[in-house]
């Protein structure tokens, strides 16, 4: 796994890679959802940097202020993904958020890096993009959707562990590709949720609007 998530103590160029990374995001997530966003791509492109920055540095505050959140979420996770490897017949052993495995021996560390920070603050940055929504369309969104990635995120460290005991074939760093293309289809699918609710709060409007404009001929 990777090491801990320090954003303070990141050089410039990686801070302004995960910038361009993130805009980049951004931009294929508008270019996949064109015809479902009503707004400019300048302004889809500044709600989302803004809302995945702030999440960003909030994160960062955390770690900064309070490591010992990120600590205990990583020990829960390796304490589960451990409990689940051995259910399949994985001889393992846990100390901390540190997984050994047996036979091969190998050593993974869940980090602040393995949470999936970085998926679900693109996501909500994405929920946010979206101009149409209501507050209680987003609230919906953001929670059910965190659930789901989060879930998918626990599947992807047990998944990624698991594949490099069996085949000895180091599959993590791939899954950082499939990650981003499961919450880009985890918000497409909440984007769908909102084109019914747009349609039918138009149509009464204008059929209202319509009436006396007959009556008046």
């Amino acid at each position: 796994m990777p090491d801990a998530l320090e954003f303070s103590n990141l050089p410039y160029a990686v801070v302004i890679a995960i910038i361009f990374t993130a805009a980049a995001f951004g931009i294929l997530g508008y270019m996949i959802a064109s015809r479902r966003i009503k707004q400019t791509l300048v302004a889809f492109l500044i709600r989302f940097a803004i809302s995945f920055l702030l999440l960003l540095l909030l994160e960062t505050a955390i770690l900064a202020i309070w490591p010992s959140v990120h600590e205990k979420l990583g020990n829960i996770t390796a304490t589960l993904a451990g409990g689940i490897l051995s259910s399949v017949g994985v001889s393992e052993s846990v100390s901390g958020s540190t997984i050994t495995l047996h036979e091969p021996l190998l050593v993974f560390s869940v980090d602040a890096a393995c949470l999936g920070g970085m998926l679900l603050w693109a996501y909500i940055g994405l929920v946010f993009a979206e101009s149409r929504a209501t507050g209680k369309q987003r609230l919906a969104g953001i929670a059910l959707g965190l659930v789901i990635l989060l879930g998918f995120n626990f599947f992807r460290i047990v998944w990624s562990i698991y594949l490099e005991w069996l085949t000895d074939v180091h599959v993590h760093d791939y899954f950082y590709i499939v990650n981003m293309a499961f919450v880009l289809l985890v918000w497409m699918g909440w984007l769908r949720t909102l084109k019914p609710n747009s349609l039918s709060s138009v149509k009464p409007s204008s059929r209202q609007e319509a009436v006396p404009k007959t009556w008046g001929e």
